[in-house]
Parts: structure tokens; C-alpha cells; sequence
């Protein structure tokens, strides 16, 4: 197929250019596009004198570096079909796993100066206590005490985790239980197992845009819902779920990101009656469950060796850093999931198992002055953009760590938004990147954990770049 060149590829081809010999400069580029995925075998190459005009080189310049590419064996160039990347290139990437980008620009690389001089809207960032990063007496013991080597997670953190399923009303074993890093594991592992290519998935939209990437990833039709307000789109999900079209769903009903929404209790208990019924697998992410700001977590109610998941994860509620998530399901799913993780990274850090075990310990007495700084937080925020953005369209979240931004009809639309945030060193999550297809062009996801004083410095920053 023929390589179509982004404004993006074309721009970092100018970049590299900089560098003499430019030959040499434009070959290194292009192999590292085929190592990445950006080209794969079979891809052909722009034309030599197309490439040289939009790269405003002289056409030797190109002849040279495609002549330097197939001298190296990765590309090929056959009389009246141009040149190709070679069937097998050095360190090609497989055809099937053709490189997805992530949906989020916040997680792109960053370069050695930027770590810590940007504010970050983008992702939820916030500063842990010390204290938690000191394991107990009784955690070192189970460091020393248990093996290091358990892809389903530290016995002693699973049998909490299902004690606390257990007292929110699902009964849970730790055998129903496998301990990931994080959440963004956990979706990966079941997508991995349970997908295959062209399978459809049910989602709302907008999403979790970590699910999205992974979920494209796989090559997989992504068919979204629209989350409305007061999840009144929950029906209409219930009802995609019961007719029967899709290999697996993946839904947040208790605390929705980004929009900060949660469905009804009778709401959720139809959707565990239609889970139960039907051959789909239901991924119920509650990772931000545990951050409502007034309802107590109710996991969906599973029955006994239904198709449901449920997800859950210490990284959302207490500190991205402790890369600490989990599974919850039937025996059998969890086996089946357990030697997927085995072979992806044996186990996850003991030493973060046995802080966990401690967190967990006294969870209840962490979180409820973590969703009372969250709430501030939140009301901080948009407060701020009340007053400084007021054409932004923003309503107060239920709980979570972000506000759903709606941008006016006119003026900048979220990709203008993010490259002139980006300018003023402000980190802004676009509505593309959290759109199941194509939309929310006119929508930002804004974190609200930075502290006040950076957050009003943000909105300030983004509100003068209007009159500036």
C-alpha cells in the first residue's frame, strides 16, 4: 500500500534533514519509521521527485537515500512500482501489529527539560505522602516471606482486595482475584486473551482513551454509545449488550471517565440481569469507583460464573506511581488470564504488593480525606473556569479526578487548544483522543489533582491567549 505522509512524519523528516550528509539524515529517518511500524513490508515509498518537492530537496538527495535504504536490505525498488519496504526488513515490525499511536498526546516522550516545568491538565498528577512509601514491619515480612515469583499477585494483597468485594456486597475468593500493574494491565491482558481482530466491542463515548488505544490496537470495530447526561444513555447500552452483536463491552457505571457521571442503581442492576443472560464479556472498569464524592461503591452485581470483570486499581485512587490494579472474576477466567500475565511479566513488584497490603489496611481512613481534597479540587477548577473560560461548557463531576470541558461552536477547537496550551507550557487532553469514532473535536478532559495555586496559574495562562 502506499505510505501516506502525515503532517506529523513530514515535519519530523524536515527536522532530521537538519543533519548533513542530508542523504544519510533522510535514510536514517525512514529506518527508524520501519522500526517503529510506521512503515511496514509491503508500504511503498512517495516517489522520488514527490518526496524531494515536499521535503524541498533536490531529487539526487531522495535517489541517494533510497539507494542507501536498499543497499541495507530494507527496502526494494522494482522498474514501474516504485520502492517498497522489503518483505523482512532488519528489526522490522509485524504486519499485524502495525504501530497504533497513542490516543493521548500527554503521553508522548518528553525531553530531559520538560519533566517538571509544564502544568499538566492532561493526566492526573498528584503528589503522594511519604508515609505510604514506607512499608510496615508486617509488609517487609511478606516481602521476605512470600515468593516473588506469583503471576496471579501476592496471596496476602488478594485475599484483601477480595475481602473488601466481599463487604461492598460480591462475594469474592482470592482466587477470583489477579493483581496487575494498574488498570491499563488489566485491559490489556483481557484484550489480548478474549479479541481477536475485526470482533466488535461495545463502549460509551467519550472513553478512557488507555482503552481505546489498547482496544485499536487489537484491530478490533469499536462501536460506541454516547454517554449522555444523568446516564441516559445506560438503556441504550443495556440494549446493544442484549442484542447479542458484540465479542466484549467494556463500561465504567459506577464513575464514568472522563465525564465524572455514574449510572443508576437500578440502571446497573439490569445490565448485571442482561451480563448474566447473554455470551458477551462484560468489562466493568471501577477503577475510579472508590472517588465518588457522596455514594458508597457498589460493585455491579455479578452472579455466580457470569461472563464479568471487573477492574479495579490503587494507581486511580490513591498515586499513579504505585502501579498496583487488579482483576476480579470467575476461576476459570482468572486461570486463563494468570498465564497471559505470566508470560507478559511473570509477577507484579512484591514490594509494591506488600505497600499495598498496607494502603488497604487502612484504605477507608485514606480515602475519605482524598475525595474531600478531590471535591475542593474539582470545585476549584471550575470555579476558575467559571470565571476566566466562561464560554466553556463544563458541569461539576459526580467524583473522579477530571472535568468534561464543551468548547464554543466557534474559535479554536480542541487540537488548537492543546497546540497553543502546549506553547504556553500547559498540558491539555483533546475530546479526539477519549472519541470512540470520530468526534468531541469541540471537547478537553482537564484533571483537576494539580494544587490550586498551578491550576489558577493554568487557567490563567489558557484565558490570556485569547486577548494576547
Amino acid at each position: 500500500m502506499d505510505w501516506p505522509l502525515q503532517p506529523s512524519l513530514l515535519a519530523a523528516l524536515r527536522t532530521a534533514l537538519q543533519q548533513s550528509p542530508r542523504y544519510a539524515a533522510l535514510a536514517t529517518t525512514l529506518q527508524g519509521l520501519i522500526l517503529r511500524g510506521e512503515l511496514l513490508p509491503g508500504d511503498r515509498l512517495p516517489a522520488e521527485r514527490r518526496l524531494a518537492d515536499q521535503l524541498g530537496l533536490s531529487r539526487s538527495t531522495v535517489v541517494a537515500a533510497y539507494a542507501r535504504l536498499a543497499e541495507g536490505g530494507w527496502v526494494s525498488a522494482r522498474q514501474g512500482q516504485g520502492t517498497s519496504v522489503c518483505a523482512g526488513p532488519p528489526g522490522h515490525v509485524a504486519s499485524r501489529k502495525r504501530r497504533v499511536a497513542l490516543g493521548s498526546p500527554a503521553l508522548r516522550r518528553l525531553s530531559t527539560n520538560e519533566h517538571e516545568t509544564w502544568i499538566d491538565f492532561a493526566l492526573a498528577t498528584a503528589v503522594p505522602d511519604l508515609a505510604w512509601l514506607q512499608p510496615s514491619a508486617a509488609a517487609a515480612s511478606l516481602v521476605l516471606r512470600e515468593s516473588a515469583y506469583q503471576p496471579e499477585g501476592m496471596l496476602a494483597l488478594r485475599e484483601r482486595i477480595a475481602a473488601r468485594y466481599s463487604r461492598q456486597g460480591l462475594a469474592t475468593t482470592p482466587d477470583q482475584i489477579l493483581v496487575c500493574a494498574g488498570a491499563q494491565q488489566a485491559i490489556s491482558l483481557v484484550a489480548q486473551q478474549y479479541l481477536a481482530p475485526s470482533d466488535s466491542v461495545l463502549m460509551e463515548t467519550p472513553n478512557y482513551f488507555g482503552a481505546i488505544d489498547v482496544l485499536r490496537s487489537g484491530g478490533v470495530h469499536l462501536d460506541g454509545i454516547a454517554v449522555q447526561a444523568q446516564a441516559r444513555h445506560a438503556p441504550a447500552f443495556i440494549a446493544a449488550l442484549a442484542a447479542g452483536r458484540h465479542k466484549l463491552a467494556y463500561v465504567c457505571p459506577a464513575l464514568h471517565n472522563p465525564t465524572g457521571l455514574s449510572w443508576s442503581h437500578a440502571a446497573v442492576e439490569r445490565l448485571a440481569r442482561t451480563a448474566a443472560q447473554g455470551s458477551c464479556l462484560l468489562l466493568v472498569d471501577d477503577s475510579l469507583a472508590e472517588l465518588h464524592f457522596e455514594a458508597c461503591p457498589r460493585p455491579l452485581p455479578a452472579a455466580a460464573g457470569a461472563p464479568v470483570v471487573h477492574i479495579g486499581s490503587l494507581s486511580k485512587t490513591l498515586w499513579a506511581g504505585l502501579r498496583i490494579g487488579w482483576l476480579r472474576a470467575p476461576a476459570p477466567i482468572i486461570e486463563t488470564l494468570r498465564r497471559a500475565k505470566a508470560n507478559a511479566d511473570i509477577a507484579c513488584s512484591s514490594l509494591s504488593a506488600a505497600l499495598a497490603c498496607d494502603l488497604l489496611d487502612r484504605y477507608d481512613s485514606l480515602l475519605a480525606p482524598r475525595r474531600s481534597q478531590l471535591q475542593e479540587q474539582a470545585r476549584h477548577l471550575h470555579a476558575l473556569l467559571q470565571e476566566h473560560l466562561p464560554s466553556w461548557r463544563v458541569r461539576p463531576p459526580e467524583g473522579g479526578l477530571f472535568l468534561w470541558a464543551g468548547l464554543p461552536t466557534q474559535g479554536r477547537d480542541a487540537a488548537a487548544w492543546v497546540e497553543t496550551a502546549a506553547a504556553l507550557r500547559v498540558r491539555l487532553s483533546p475530546g479526539p483522543a477519549l472519541s470512540v469514532g470520530a468526534g468531541h473535536e469541540r471537547h478537553l478532559r482537564l484533571a483537576f489533582t494539580q494544587a490550586p495555586a498551578l491550576a489558577r496559574e493554568g487557567v490563567l495562562r489558557l484565558a490570556a491567549s485569547l486577548t494576547g
